[in-house]
């Protein structure tokens, strides 16, 4: 019965673990916010690029089984410019799956999400 229990509550435990951390904070993220507010909703990036006044923040998300989701936070002047996401396909790990910001992906116009369906 102990061994039950304890199985239950480890699945358990791992399944709230492989919650996407980024959900929980991507949704109150809006236009014109601060890096350091940003960070604090989302954490450190797993990764950063840069060119002339605009940043790049890179976070790579477990959302499912076999899923991962690629939210890129734009920055220009250390202001939250954009939010882009993207699905595609776990390949042991979402950092993998991870790839260089591409520059002519920043949304012109500012914009919370945009969602683009990887195969």
């Amino acid at each position: 019965m102990i061994s039950r229990v304890l199985y239950c509550a480890v699945v358990f435990g791992t399944l709230v673990a492989c919650a996407s951390t980024t959900a929980r904070g991507k949704e109150e993220l809006n236009v014109g916010m601060t890096m350091e507010r940003v960070r604090a909703l989302l954490g450190a990036p797993d990764d950063r690029s840069f060119r002339q006044t605009d940043e790049a923040w890179q976070y790579n998300d477990v959302v499912g089984f076999g899923q991962c989701e690629y939210l890129t936070a734009w920055f220009t002047n250390g202001v939250l410019h954009a939010v882009t996401t993207r699905r595609g396909s776990s390949v042991a790990g979402c950092g993998l799956g991870s790839s260089a910001v591409d520059w002519g992906q920043m949304p012109k116009a500012p914009v919370v999400e945009v969602n683009v369906s990887v195969q």
